[in-house]
């Protein structure tokens, strides 16, 4: 059976309208604090407050809308790659303190590509054609992916910082 309240404490109202001005507007409402003497309600820091679209247009700052990932692109390894990038992760997370897994890193250098876009499409006019070699010979694809490794980390060292 469910417990009563006492009368004289203010019913919980989670649709109240303090409240939920103060999560649109990512602020704290004094009113929503609670005492010490009160330990159901959990108070929160505030974080920043979102601008509304009115303010977005007037401002130069670019807003970044999060999407869903939802897109695979499969990668072949050999097991002393995918151990090596194991290795690297899991260095990577203790030296972090935090939980990563190689899909994070690989996103990042993702980011770090797409920075660099612009570089890379002049270091690779620079460099010229390459020939991509059969599957069937590990040398000669070796090779073709050290010429592009070279390009790219070139490119992203001529990138600067990313924006």
């Amino acid at each position: 059976m469910a417990r009563r309240a006492p009368s004289e404490e203010k019913p919980f109202r989670p649709l109240d309208l303090s409240v939920l001005s103060s999560v649109v507007q990512h602020t704290v409402d004094p009113r929503v604090i609670t005492q010490p003497s009160e330990p159901r309600l959990v108070a929160l820091a505030p974080s920043p407050r979102i601008e509304t679209k009115r303010e977005q247009s007037t401002t130069s700052v670019p807003t970044h809308i999060v999407q869903r990932l939802d897109q695979e692109k499969r990668v072949l390894y050999t097991r002393e790659e995918r151990q090596a990038l194991d290795r690297l992760v899991h260095n990577l997370a203790v030296r972090l303190q935090t939980q990563l897994k190689a899909s994070h890193v690989l996103r990042a250098l993702t980011a770090l590509l797409l920075n660099a876009e612009a570089e890379i499409d002049q270091r690779a006019g620079e460099h010229g054609t390459l020939i991509r070699p059969p599957n069937g010979d590990a040398m000669a694809l070796q090779r073709f992916e050290r010429s592009i490794a070279s390009i790219l980390i070139h490119a992203i060292r001529d990138s600067g910082p990313l924006r």
